[in-house]
């Protein structure tokens, strides 16, 4: 008999050892995937650091006194989708030898408390590896939305089909300011179909703040492709933090926004850009480019995974709807 309870940090010891059992299941697979997370000590201090965030809630299934499974959540107010719940990477797992139905029983579980609290968009990042918990979740209405992905620069090879009437220049960091002024470029494209993505003021303003917010930083890295001295693409990099990411090799670098002009695609200026700047990070160091893209971006999701990214984490959404705090039939 299994009986569900609310997180409590005397469950965190066992908790830590389900973590660190599915992360060296993980590294199999994606051997690129933080080592030392396999460690119960390691796996238990991430733990504490995801339940010492503001807003945070959880749900531990027991069976007799052993923790079999758990799900940690954050309640957050995003600007595009509102209230929302989000379940990190390390914050769902079930033992491995329990039935992967577990997943669907806590969520529902759970789920009924976001719902009397009105949290009607929930977010999950799945580690890529666990079929099982993504059959689950895809049958409890969830769908696919966003990828995070990784590219080995030791194995990268330049990719034929590069534009020769295109030049490349790096930005000095009281030039990076220039990306503003293409922030829409994505946003444009993703508007079209089939992403449909509509383009909000809300979600031009977030993508103008995030290039401020690189410019300047240390570490950060840009890069754009010109024509005729006219910008046609770029990419936005900056290294990536891997304290206390398990999804985060050591000598990493995030592309935080990659582009190009959505009237010259397909001119092998994405190659260009692509095959300069991987070539420069990985004199500057650096073994790893870390990059995300949203499923219905079908370009995206053709091109990087050509260019030898490799996906360890998928990020799944639902939206319930709204009038179920009514219309319940009470």
């Amino acid at each position: 008999m299994i009986r569900f309870v609310e997180f409590e940090e005397q469950y965190i010891p066992q908790m830590a050892l389900l973590l660190a059992a599915r992360h060296r299941d993980e590294r199999q697979r994606f051997p690129f995937l933080q080592e030392r997370f396999e460690e119960v000590e390691e796996a238990e201090k991430r733990l504490r650091e995801e339940m010492s965030k503001p807003y945070m809630g959880g749900l531990v299934t027991l069976r007799d006194e052993d923790v079999i499974g758990y799900l940690l959540f954050e309640y957050r107010q995003d600007p595009t989708r509102g209230r929302m719940i989000y379940v990190g990477y390390p914050s769902f797992v079930i033992h491995e030898d329990e039935h992967p139905r577990l997943a669907r029983l806590m969520y529902t579980e759970a789920g009924a408390e976001w719902i009397r609290n009105g949290y009607f968009e929930h977010v999950l990042d799945v580690p890529v590896g666990n079929d099982e918990l993504i059959l689950e979740m895809l049958e409890q209405s969830f769908h696919f939305e966003q990828r995070f992905s990784a590219l080995s620069l030791e194995r990268y090879r330049a990719q034929p089909g590069e534009n020769s009437l295109v030049t490349m220049k790096e930005l000095q960091s009281d030039e990076q300011s220039i990306l503003r002024t293409m922030a829409s470029w994505n946003s444009m494209h993703q508007a079209k179909a089939p992403a449909w993505k509509p383009i909000t003021t809300e979600a031009l303003e977030q993508e103008r703040n995030t290039f401020e917010s690189y410019e300047g930083k240390e570490g950060t890295r840009s890069w754009v492709a010109e024509q005729d001295g006219v910008p046609v693409a770029f990419h936005l990099y900056t290294p990536a933090d891997a304290r206390h990411a398990m999804t985060t090799p050591d000598q990493a670098a995030v592309l935080i926004q990659a582009a190009t002009n959505i009237e010259l695609r397909g001119q092998g200026i994405g190659k260009s850009i692509a095959n300069h700047s991987f070539t420069q990070m990985k004199k500057a160091g650096y073994e790893y480019i870390m990059t995300d893209w949203y499923t219905a971006n079908h370009l995206a999701s053709y091109f990087w995974p050509k260019l030898g990214f490799r996906c360890y984490m998928i990020r799944m959404a639902r939206t319930v709807d709204a009038r179920i705090s009514w219309a319940d039939g009470q």
